[in-house]
């Protein structure tokens, strides 16, 4: 038997169309996205595991609690959508991440219109960061925020940080690049003056390699493991950057 496997490309470059195939439609801008007009945020979780969807919608509906309900769907590959039908419910999930489920951290991004939920890159994550061993006399607004894009993207500062009190730490709200590794300190100079480092931790930090720095898996995960077989490898990151909650002052700062 002869075999039938045909070039799909070859076969539709032989089809003619006839009249009314090529007519087809003209679609207005009223007509489209319909689901824009809610409040979408698409996001994967940071885990190689399979998660539950079930138990995902469970457990988010639970922490969220929005007002006026969430719907969340799994579009596959791992990635969900989550429609909210009222501003400040989506914007009080924003402002509450990172969120975790099953050590994996929620990676999203807000739905803008005439995105598809497919294909839109999913690769930053907002944090707070606490900043540890800022010198009394350089905390500013300005160095806050140049600090914020050092670790990341500066996204906003806590209005805390300003009402003349000391404290161990400031807080800045900051978008990371999930592919790139976690920073852990970084170095400060005055001019005329010795260089000072500035040190970091993150709240509600969940899985992240000791290895590479990166987040969504651990060391035994990492590909330098896998890479160097036999080998010992620095484990240059640690638990260290998981932050305390903001309303604690009181854990001690370590630094590489």
């Amino acid at each position: 038997m002869a075999s039938s496997s045909v070039n799909l490309e070859d076969m539709y470059a032989k089809l003619s169309l006839t009249p009314e195939e090529e007519d087809g439609i003209l679609v207005r801008e009223e007509d489209v996205g319909q689901i824009q007009q809610k409040f979408v945020l698409v996001g994967l979780f940071l885990t190689d595991r399979n998660v539950n969807f079930q138990a995902i919608q469970n457990v988010l509906a639970d922490l969220w609690r929005p007002k006026e309900g969430v719907e969340i769907h799994d579009l596959g590959g791992q990635r969900y959508s989550f429609v909210f039908y009222h501003v400040l419910d989506m914007e009080r999930v924003i402002d509450g991440s990172p969120w975790t489920f099953e050590q994996g951290m929620l990676v999203y991004h807000k739905l803008e219109a005439h995105e598809d939920p497919n294909t839109i890159q999913l690769k930053t994550m907002d944090v707070w960061v606490q900043v540890y061993d800022l010198p009394m006399g350089m905390i500013s607004e300005k160095i806050i925020q140049s600090i914020g894009n050092f670790v990341g993207e500066f996204v906003k500062a806590d209005p805390a940080n300003m009402n003349g009190l000391w404290k161990p730490f400031v807080r800045v709200r900051v978008r990371m690049n999930i592919e790139i590794p976690l920073k852990r300190r970084m170095k400060l100079k005055r001019a005329g003056r010795d260089f000072n480092w500035v040190n970091f931790k993150y709240e509600r930090l969940s899985m992240f390699c000791f290895v590479c720095g990166c987040l969504g898996h651990s060391d035994r995960e990492c590909s330098v493991v896998y890479a160097n077989p036999g080998k010992t490898i620095e484990r240059a990151y640690g638990v260290w950057l998981r932050a305390p909650g903001k309303n604690s002052r009181t854990q001690n700062t370590r630094s590489k």
